[in-house]
């Protein structure tokens, strides 16, 4: 059957939300320094009451197909006109899963391999994905969420010698103000990409529960990325953090067995390619599920898309400095896309439907 409960949905959230912060949390801690996850802690109620009111009038409306809010909250043409920009979005967020997997692979790996090169092998396996049913969708993301956790906990229990709380201390030392403002915007930004996650709502074989299941899942996404950033800073203190471009590959080089034997690259290596993969695919995914009435010949659709990804993806990856730059600008664009626009297409629904 092509559907979904209210607890696969939880894999979608945690498929597109945690990756990028957990690769490149320097992102953050330039912009918050030593006190970057207690501002995180804040930012986060910010957004857990941002994700859990886009579900709420979903849920009480009982519609949950996204391209009926959109339509149905402003009018026909502008919800449309709000829809292409909420795919862009999804376009650019797999864009971002590309171009960082690539840079990752190139930059920390094999220094020696074109950008070009590494993105095909990264691309074609989603061409085989992209049209499939739900269904056979619902079970690549089962498995690799599943193994993902496993990874995740294993880097983690491997690499917790290496942390030291002192690092973390004191807080609030610096100026509050700016870098708690600078912080908001860039982690909002990525959190935000949440949202890949609700074009499957409309899979849903029921809503019981959906309410309860998003509180629990995001609570416990939260937890994951201040557990994120606390591990970083700890290992490393604000100054180095903010200066490694991928600090958990740093850190997973640490590891080692019997004291010769390095292995826990290995363990980063799997999070970033399954990671990534899972980010892309899911964005891609829902970009054919919003437009797959009008989308006539899939094979074109998926050339010109993949094309598109290739081109950009092999450009950014390129250079890390350049990568970097983008990813700062690439979290305010997020603002608009994954904020603004559902913010405002949500709240023209609630306003115009009834409760049911």
């Amino acid at each position: 059957m092509n559907k979904l409960s209210a607890k696969h949905f939880i894999l979608f959230v945690f498929g597109v939300t945690y990756i990028s912060f957990k690769t490149y949390p320097s992102l953050f801690i330039v912009e918050g320094g030593r006190d970057t996850w207690l501002y995180t802690l804040i930012i986060y109620l910010i957004f857990f009451a941002f994700a859990m009111y886009l579900i709420y009038i979903m849920d009480s409306r009982k519609v949950y197909n996204i391209n009926e809010v959109f339509t149905q909250g402003l009018s026909k043409p502008l919800g449309n006109i709000f829809l292409f920009l909420f795919s862009l979005g999804l376009f650019l967020a797999a864009l971002e899963s590309a171009a960082v997997e690539t840079n990752v692979i190139k930059s920390c790996f094999f220094l020696g391999t074109p950008s070009w090169y590494i993105i095909i092998f990264f691309l074609l396996p989603s061409v085989f994905l992209i049209g499939k049913n739900i269904s056979s969708f619902l079970i690549f993301v089962i498995i690799l969420i599943s193994s993902l956790g496993v990874n995740t906990f294993i880097l983690s229990a491997i690499t917790e010698k290496y942390k030291d709380v002192k690092y973390i201390m004191p807080v609030f030392a610096g100026n509050i103000g700016s870098e708690f403002l600078s912080t908001l915007l860039l982690v909002l930004g990525s959190l935000s990409a949440f949202v890949i996650s609700l074009p499957y709502l409309r899979y849903l074989n029921s809503g019981k529960d959906l309410k309860k299941h998003s509180f629990i899942s995001l609570g416990i996404l939260g937890a994951v990325c201040i557990y994120i950033l606390i591990g970083i800073l700890s290992t490393f203190g604000p100054v180095r953090a903010a200066n490694l471009f991928y600090p958990e590959f740093t850190q997973s080089q640490r590891v080692q067995l019997c004291g010769f034997l390095e292995f826990g690259d290995f363990f980063f290596l799997y999070q970033t390619v399954a990671g990534f993969f899972l980010k892309y695919a899911i964005a891609t995914y829902g970009v054919y599920i919003i437009y797959k009435k009008h989308i006539k010949n899939y094979k074109y659709f998926t050339t010109v898309y993949t094309l598109a990804i290739f081109i950009f993806g092999t450009f950014l990856s390129r250079n890390n400095y350049i990568l970097f730059s983008i990813l700062k600008y690439y979290q305010y664009i997020n603002l608009i896309l994954f904020v603004a626009v559902p913010l405002i297409a949500f709240t023209a629904f609630a306003l115009r439907s009834k409760k049911k």
